[in-house]
C-alpha cells in the first residue's frame, strides 16, 4: 500500500511566560491508503495536539509547530500558508472532535452547516449540495434525514449529533479522516454503532483513518496498527494483534492489564502508579521512570532509543538488553 501520511520528527510546543513546553517530542509514523491507525495514551499524553498539529489547528492557542514534516500525499503541510491549508481541510483531510458541540454551531440548523461545507469544497449549486447533504446524512444511518436538516443541533441526542458530525467530515470524501476520541460522551451501544459506522466508511470509501482514543478496547475492536504515546512522543508501535499479545512497553503492559476482563474476580483493578509527568518538570532520561516497575539505573540518566523485537517496535531498555544478550550468543 502507498503511505498517504509521513509524520517525522513532529515537535510541537506551547509558550508560556518564561519557556516553550514541548508537548509534541519528535514523534515519527505513518498512515497507509485504507488504513486505520489507532494512537493510544493516558490523557496528556499529546494525542489530541498532534492530530491539531496535523490539521494546522493550532493558530488559536500558545502552540506552534517547533520543528518536522507532516507529508500528506507528498506535500508537507507544515509549509502551507493558513489559506493553502484551508483548501486541504474539508475536502482532503478532515477531522472528528470528540465533543460533537464544538463543531456544531448552536444557532444554525443542520442543514445549513451540511451545505457550508459542502459548497467550500465542490461545485455543486445549492440544490445538489441539500441533496448530497440529506444522501450523505442517510449514509452515516440517520434516519428522516430531510426532516433534520431543519433542526438545530441541541434537538439531537448525543449519538445522533455524532452522526452528522461524521456525515459532515466525510461530505467531501476525504483521503483522511482523523477521530479524536468520537465515541468518549456516548454510552456503550451508540459507542459500538460509531466504531461499527467509522469501519463501514473505511471499507467503502478507502480512505486512512487516525483513531485517537485512551480506550484499549476500542482500539483492539476498529484499528489495523497502534502507536502508544506518551508525554509527547510513541514508546511503542505495532499492529494491533501483535500489541495485544505481546506488548512489550511496560506503559502498554500497565494499559492493558488495567482493562476489566470478563470470568476475573479481581478484588482490586490493576493500575499504573503516579500520574504523566508535568511538562515543567519532565523526568530525565525515560520519561516513564517515575512509574515503571523496570526502573534500572541507566533509565534516570539515558533516554531510549526504539528497539525491535517480535515485530514491535519499543521506545525502552530492556530490549537494549535483550539484544545484548542475544548477540553474546552468537
Amino acid at each position: 500500500m502507498a503511505k498517504l501520511l509521513e509524520v517525522n520528527n513532529l515537535q510541537t510546543g506551547f509558550k508560556n511566560s518564561n519557556d516553550t513546553l514541548k508537548v509534541v517530542r519528535g514523534i515519527d509514523f505513518h498512515l497507509e491508503e485504507g488504513e486505520i491507525l489507532g494512537i493510544v495514551g493516558e490523557s496528556g499524553s499529546g494525542k489530541s495536539v498532534t492530530a491539531l498539529s496535523i490539521m494546522r489547528l493550532l493558530h488559536d492557542t500558545p502552540g506552534e509547530i517547533l520543528s518536522g514534516e507532516v507529508n500528506y500525499k507528498g506535500t508537507d503541510l507544515t509549509k502551507l500558508t493558513e489559506k493553502q491549508m484551508r483548501k486541504y481541510r474539508g475536502k482532503e483531510v478532515s477531522m472528528i472532535f470528540q465533543e460533537p458541540m464544538t463543531t456544531l454551531n448552536p444557532v444554525l440548523k443542520i442543514g445549513r452547516q451540511m451545505k457550508e461545507v459542502i459548497l467550500l469544497h465542490t461545485e455543486l449549486n445549492r440544490k445538489q449540495a441539500h441533496q448530497h447533504a440529506v444522501e450523505t446524512l442517510e449514509s452515516v444511518g440517520i434516519p428522516r434525514a430531510k426532516d433534520i436538516m431543519n433542526e438545530y443541533p441541541h434537538q439531537l441526542s448525543g449519538g445522533m449529533r455524532q452522526r452528522v458530525v461524521i456525515a459532515m467530515q466525510i461530505s467531501c470524501n476525504p483521503s483522511l479522516l482523523i477521530a479524536d476520541e468520537p465515541t468518549t460522551a456516548l454510552d456503550v451501544t451508540i459507542q459500538k454503532q460509531i466504531l461499527k459506522l467509522l469501519k463501514d466508511i473505511q471499507k467503502k470509501t478507502g480512505m486512512g483513518i487516525i483513531f485517537i482514543t485512551h480506550d484499549l478496547g476500542v482500539v483492539s475492536k476498529i484499528c489495523d496498527r497502534v502507536n502508544v504515546m506518551y508525554a509527547g512522543e510513541i514508546v511503542e508501535s505495532a499492529e494491533t494483534r501483535d500489541l495485544f499479545n505481546h506488548p512489550k512497553h511496560p506503559y502498554t503492559k500497565g494499559l492493558i492489564e488495567s482493562i476489566p476482563k470478563l470470568g476475573h474476580n479481581q478484588e482490586r483493578l490493576s493500575s499504573i502508579p503516579g500520574t504523566v509527568p508535568n511538562l515543567n518538570d519532565m523526568p530525565k532520561g525515560c520519561t516513564f521512570s517515575p512509574r515503571c516497575n523496570f526502573v534500572m539505573d541507566r533509565c534516570h540518566a539515558e533516554h531510549p532509543d526504539f528497539y525491535e523485537t517480535d515485530n514491535i517496535s519499543c521506545r525502552c531498555f530492556l530490549y537494549d538488553q535483550i539484544a545484548e544478550e542475544r548477540m553474546s550468543h552468537v
